[in-house]
């Protein structure tokens, strides 16, 4: 059941509330405060003070068009970036609007210390009254955490993104009426998430829920080593080689030819060689030493790059938890004074 207020009391409220803008406080008669001494935070201060005050005053033209969700995230953020008792006490008035009770609630009592500080018994009889008026209206919930839980090694609990500690656990706390969303996560585990609807007054509980172990996802290594590279350059250097052993091979073959047909044989089987017959053959020679050189380096460049690229893969990464075998999974938690393992099994 969500609280309604009259019209009247509601439009009492919200006079009250805005009577004064969020930065303002009743003072007494005092002496004039000393200036003060300038800062290089002074402008950085004075732009977060006015962005702050510029979204309280749109924030008080949405509650008047009766856009009061707007309202309360624009009151919200000016009040983080400027702490005024003014907005706070806005902002109560306007979640209460919007059934969050159990967030008006507490900025209500909150409201009720700033105004005592700011000697503003004005407003701190409306937080009073709308203190009162909201607590028997407060739902609760418990989260019930088992000691399985609590014995996962880094185990997290958010209650509507709110963070929760283990002081926290197991307590009968207020909560805003609907729909709540607890999430339980810690590192190497499956996050999970409970959710439960609570109503006006009630007092629900949730329990907590062990976690599974979250699968393994080991990020591929990467294909370029600097051992593949290597070899990948010595395999080209290689192919280089021999292409310029194939070419001196080919012209070591045309110069014989030339050779043969420069240095003819007589009746008696004696070679006779012209000058140019005789420099084909010296070329032919030479072309030849040159081919069977830079060809065997080539081969032997060749062989050594791909052995280095066939084997230069990067090792798998390890990963935690790790995995023994198919199947089998562990993970390790270090502690303080305690070291803790966990070996399972997927079938």
């Amino acid at each position: 059941m969500t609280i309604r207020l009259p019209v009247t009391a509601t439009a009492a409220v919200l006079v009250l509330a805005f009577a004064v803008p969020p930065d303002a406080a009743a003072q007494t008669p005092t002496a004039a405060p000393a200036p003060a001494q300038p800062s290089p935070r002074d402008g950085s201060q004075t732009d977060t003070r006015a962005l702050a005050e510029t979204l309280f005053f749109t924030a008080r033209g949405l509650i008047e068009a009766g856009r009061f969700s707007e309202a309360c995230s624009k009151l919200a953020e000016s009040y983080r970036l400027d702490a005024a008792a003014g907005t706070l006490l806005n902002l109560a008035v306007c979640n209460e609007k919007i059934g969050k009770i159990a967030s008006a609630w507490g900025e209500f009592r909150d409201s009720i210390s700033e105004a005592r500080k700011q000697n503003r018994p004005d407003r701190e009889q409306l937080a009073t009254e709308r203190v009162k008026a909201l607590e028997p209206e407060l739902p609760f919930l418990t989260i019930k955490v088992p000691t399985e839980v609590r014995a996962i090694t880094g185990i997290e609990i958010t209650r509507n993104g709110i963070p929760l500690q283990a002081a926290a656990w197991d307590t009968d706390l207020p909560v805003d009426p609907g729909k709540v969303e607890v999430v339980e996560s810690a590192p190497g585990y499956k996050p999970k998430t409970l959710s439960i609807s609570v109503a006006n007054k009630q007092h629900a509980i949730l329990n907590a829920e062990p976690l599974e172990l979250a699968p393994i996802v080991r990020p591929p290594p990467p294909f370029w080593t600097t051992k593949r590279e290597i070899g990948a350059a010595v395999f080209i250097a290689g192919l280089v080689s021999a292409g310029v052993g194939t070419y001196f091979g080919v012209q070591a073959i045309n110069d014989k030819k030339s050779s043969d047909a420069g240095c003819p044989n007589d009746s008696i089987n004696v070679q006779h060689c012209t000058a140019a017959g005789a420099s084909a053959m010296n070329s032919a020679i030479t072309e030849a030493w040159v081919s069977d050189i830079t060809i065997g380096v080539g081969a032997a460049a060749g062989l050594v790059g791909a052995f280095l690229f066939a084997t230069g893969g990067a090792p798998e990464s390890p990963a935690t938890p790790g995995t023994l075998g198919k199947g089998w999974s562990w993970q390790l938690s270090l502690g303080p004074r305690s070291t803790e393992g966990f070996f399972t099994k997927s079938f």
